[in-house]
């Protein structure tokens, strides 16, 4: 049984998701969650004499406000009996998770991942990067975009199971 639980947060539906997922898992073993959201190191990119219209400085500040936001809408989400510790860190998500997992205190990584078609096939994705270095077990929860059809396979086992039976 996981009893203490640490949860990869951002405003994507796979974190929401794993969000789902975890609280499933601390209110059956009557643990505690913990909330990480990660705001990325600002990158300003300039192009000749165009410049944005804010400094690094301002953009880091919102990097870390929307990370801020992110742990609060998860927090209203768990329900008032659960304990729920919230840490935001700087920099990318997976190296933020991956410190903490090794850190010791927390018994499982939950993080969300999206298959969607148009995620870019040479990033890496979080959770296979948690699962390749984490000593802390990590659960990945997959979400389903809206509005897609289930697999042939899917289909094919639903209709069997509720095909009626032949008479012979």
């Amino acid at each position: 049984m996981f009893h203490r639980i640490l949860v990869g947060i951002d405003d994507s539906p796979a974190s929401k998701a794993a969000l789902e997922r975890a609280i499933e898992l601390v209110d059956a073993g009557h643990g505690r969650l913990g909330l990480l959201s990660a705001a990325p190191r600002p990158t300003m990119v300039g192009a000749g004499p165009t410049m944005l219209p804010i400094t690094r400085e301002e953009l880091e500040k919102e990097l870390i406000e929307w990370a801020e936001r992110n742990l609060c809408a998860a927090e209203h989400a768990v329900p008032e009996e659960i304990p729920v510790t919230k840490l935001v860190r700087r920099g990318s998500a997976w190296r933020a998770l991956l410190a903490e997992a090794r850190g010791g205190c927390w018994d499982l990584v939950v993080v969300g991942q999206t298959d969607r078609v148009w995620w870019p096939p040479f990033v890496g994705r979080v959770g296979e990067r948690l699962n390749r270095r984490s000593p802390t077990p990590v659960l990945v929860v997959h979400d389903e975009p809206e509005g897609t059809q289930p697999s042939r396979r899917r289909r094919r086992l639903r209709s069997r199971r509720t095909a009626p039976a032949r008479a012979s």
